[in-house]
């Protein structure tokens, strides 16, 4: 009887399902179903991220008829999988995700009449998750093979959750915010500036770099420009002072020199309200320039115009190393040498042996290296200009040593460069500039050193072996920016592209094995010419070269003159966008060795 009784009720339920599905089928043809999915005033999203400790969704939304909403995964309960017409509320219970990676699902509500679903995805891992389109996935775990060997903070890699599918320059900064969750193991890895990390120094660039090295091909005018006023009104005049001309730019080609002060633009003049316009233009080029000559008297500046304007082309140009040697002759007798020394770069090692030949010849007695706008490059360069610098007297003494992440240092590796010996960690045949460089060396005892903000990396690497070497180092100007570690430079091809990686790998010590410079280091003589008007380098209308050639000179550390510096407190500096610096930070910075 039982079996009877079922076997009869499915009969019926299945009659009834067939003349439901004919009434559906005589419905569908007498009102044919309407386009799109019917639903309005959704409060998702396409994506709905969720917690990794999971949560109870409510979306509420307009429904014209009754709707069924569906989804395939246990871990996205659907608490109403259905409604009636009118506000609804579209309510997700998600499980906590326990798993390595990151989830997603979607929920399909079909509204009763329409003839698509409305499909919103839920997806679940606190930012680790898919949310990228997938075309870097062999760059990104050729990223973490290298960060997970040889990043200097290693340890906490393999205990990060990481999207692959991101594309390479997001991977790699959610990595390294990564280890920093840790107790910010990975401090040192970054320029900070009132308390907050500005940018990591770990980078990796491609075919469209980030940034362009010394030595590579740069297309604007050529040069560096602060917007300023001068005086202390609005009223006062208003242009851009020149900050440095790059040697073979157009700027160069048509005779703008640091100092000169430009107050019209394609014939308009340069105002408050749009100096910012205006100077975007001077530094793509193909303009026309007016030129002044500014002098100070009594505090007050006076301004000589250039007659007549001059036009300056917009060309490509290389970007040199070196942008100014001479030797200083003061009133008694003493010679000084000056080098005005812009990056790191091994193309332009032999140049700065010639330059160092040229010193050697006209007997210069005291050396000053302006590493003001210098961020690093390269640490054999490095230790070719400390070679320069230092001599036989210190020959094959250790100038820098490299210090790796705990595995490699349990390994035994471990870098040394030294004075004068070509034989280094990152060269199978050695260096020759740097053997090159002992014989036209100095051998001086002192350096006095020009110093910023931006000096940093294999510029500070410099100042911190020389000091390791007991040789005398004088900095003026302000403050270094603290970079006592280094990168490894890695290359690889994939696909049509190159990519060059550049993690942070080891700290950078002397001979004495200090490296505790994360703050910068302070100058002997602090100057901050932020507001004071450009003069010609090397010469003592320039006030920070001015006394690095009274110190070298005199032999006596000056103090810093309230009546000198007063002459500029009149100038303002007007805030400047990120076009104005980036000639600052386009070079390659940091303390590079490169591997094959």
């Amino acid at each position: 009887m039982f079996r009877l009784k079922n076997i009869k009720t499915l009969l019926l339920t299945a009659c009834l399902g067939l003349c439901s599905a004919a009434m559906v089928s005589c419905s569908d043809d007498e009102t044919p179903a309407l386009p799109g999915h019917g639903i309005t005033e959704a409060q998702w999203s396409d994506i709905n991220d969720v917690s990794i400790e999971g949560n109870t969704l409510v979306y509420e939304f307009e429904a014209p008829g009754r709707w069924v909403a569906t989804t395939s995964e246990p871990w996205c309960e659907l608490l109403t999988p259905s409604g009636f017409a009118g506000t609804s509320s579209l309510r997700v219970k998600v499980a906590p995700n326990e798993g390595q990676y990151g989830r997603s699902t979607d929920i399909n509500i079909q509204v009763e009449g329409y003839s698509q679903p409305c499909v919103l995805t839920i997806r679940q891992g606190e930012g680790f998750l898919e949310k990228g389109d997938g075309l870097y996935r062999d760059v990104n775990e050729w990223i973490y093979e290298f960060m997970n060997s040889n990043y200097l903070w290693n340890e906490h890699i393999p205990d990060l959750t990481l999207d692959y599918s991101l594309d390479y320059q997001k991977f790699l900064r959610s990595m390294l915010d990564g280890v920093a969750s840790f107790d910010d193991v990975n401090h040192d890895d970054g320029f900070w500036l009132n308390g907050q990390r500005q940018a990591y120094y770990t980078y990796i660039e491609s075919n469209a770099p980030v940034s362009r090295a010394v030595g590579s091909s740069n297309t604007d005018s050529g040069m560096l420009i602060r917007a300023s006023i001068l005086g202390a009104s609005e009223d006062d005049p208003c242009g851009f002072a020149v900050m440095w001309v790059t040697p073979g730019s157009p700027a160069d080609e048509a005779g703008v020199k640091r100092g000169d002060f430009i107050r019209k633009v394609n014939n308009v003049a340069v105002t408050t309200t749009n100096y910012q316009s205006l100077g975007g233009q001077v530094l793509n080029g193909n303009v026309t320039i007016d030129l002044n000559d500014v002098k100070f008297e009594n505090g007050a500046a006076i301004i000589t115009p250039r007659i007549p304007s001059v036009l300056v082309a917009k060309n490509t140009y290389k970007d040199p190393a070196i942008y100014k040697n001479s030797t200083i002759i003061t009133e008694n007798g003493k010679k000084i040498g000056y080098l005005l020394y812009m990056g790191f770069h091994m193309n332009y090692d032999n140049d700065l042996i010639d330059v160092f030949n040229q010193f050697k010849a006209e007997g210069i007695e005291e050396l000053i290296i302006d590493l003001r706008y210098n961020n690093g490059g390269h640490v054999l360069s490095s230790t070719v200009l400390g070679t320069l610098v230092a001599g036989s007297a210190h020959a094959d003494k250790i100038y820098a040593r490299t210090v790796y992440n705990a595995t490699r240092t349990a390994a035994g590796e471990v870098g040394e460069y030294r004075i004068g010996n070509p034989v280094n960690p990152e060269s199978n045949n050695s260096y020759a500039p740097i053997a090159n460089a002992l014989s036209s060396s100095l051998n001086l005892n002192r350096v006095f050193v020009i110093t910023t903000i931006t000096t940093a990396s294999a510029s500070e690497l410099l100042i911190n072996g020389l000091r390791g070497l007991g040789i005398k180092v004088n900095l003026i100007g302000t403050s270094t920016q603290g970079k006592n570690v280094g990168m490894e430079g890695w290359q690889k091809q994939i696909g049509n592209y190159t990519f060059v990686f550049y993690p942070i790998t080891f700290y950078c010590e002397n001979a004495n094995g200090f490296r505790d410079y994360a703050d910068g280091f302070k100058p002997d003589v602090e100057i901050d010419d932020t507001n004071i008007y450009p003069g010609d380098f090397g010469t003592t209308a320039d006030i920070l070269s001015g006394y690095a050639i009274s110190w070298a000179s005199t032999g006596n550390k000056p103090s810093v003159s309230k009546a000198r510096s007063s002459m500029y407190d009149n100038i303002t500096v007007l805030p400047s966008p990120d076009e104005f610096n980036e000639p600052l930070t386009r070079r390659l910075g940091g303390s590079i060795i490169m591997r094959q």
